[in-house]
């Protein structure tokens, strides 16, 4: 069964999602850069993987360097080096072609290989994409739940709130609001109170809360 309810947390850390997949006459360089990730069969067979299962055991929290992948002319180069295994500017550029909106497809397969070179963010968001295209595969859900479970073991914000959410709801998981509360806590380790993650953390602590308080029929 669907859960409605999720699609608050989603829309915080993803981008709509196009749902064609066919490759077009680029006019833009996200275009391009989109229509060079959809013929990567082998980026493309990745991305079809759980990403939980990719997460090397030095994976990073954090990135270690911030966007250079959203002006245009730099777009080319970022995919070159995400393919030389950069995943900094793998995480980057797909957040960029994804903000162009082009088809999931051109831009996934990039989050699945910044999760795979150890960027958490990239399996949080790619895990995040899976749910969206398969909300009531439950295979699905119980992948997304354990990447978003692994990737916060490293303290990333958005999959500890994620994965807190899950545990709420009972997504891909036994519902468990007291160890959603705990884990939720984690959301805030990172940015402190600033980060988005870790406001909706807390609104979500403080609805689960309010269930737990709430009389008993």
């Amino acid at each position: 069964m669907r859960h409605p309810a999720a699609s608050w947390l989603l829309t915080l850390i993803l981008l709509p999602i196009w749902q064609t997949q066919a490759a077009t006459t680029p006019t833009t360089p996200a275009e391009a850069v989109s229509n060079k990730v959809l013929a990567q069969s082998q980026w493309q067979a990745q991305a079809q993987q759980c990403p939980a299962t990719l997460i090397p055991k030095r994976a990073q929290a954090s990135l270690d360097r911030g966007d250079n992948c959203s002006e245009a002319e730099h777009m080319e180069s970022c995919l070159q080096h995400c393919k030389a295994g950069d995943g900094n500017d793998c995480y980057w550029l797909a957040i960029n072609v994804q903000k162009a909106k082009g088809p999931a497809m051109g831009y996934e397969p990039l989050f699945q290989r910044a999760c795979s070179l150890g960027v958490m963010s990239g399996c949080t968001n790619r895990a995040a994409g899976m749910f969206v295209a398969s909300p009531d595969d439950e295979s699905v859900r119980q992948c997304v739940t354990q990447t978003y479970a692994k990737a916060c073991e490293t303290d990333d914000p958005w999959a500890c709130t994620m994965y807190g959410f899950n545990l709420s709801q009972g997504i891909g998981t036994p519902p468990d609001s007291i160890k959603a509360l705990k884990v939720l806590d984690r959301s805030c380790n990172k940015h402190g109170l600033k980060d988005p993650a870790c406001t909706a953390a807390i609104q979500l602590q403080q609805k689960i809360q309010d269930k737990l308080a709430a009389p008993k029929p």
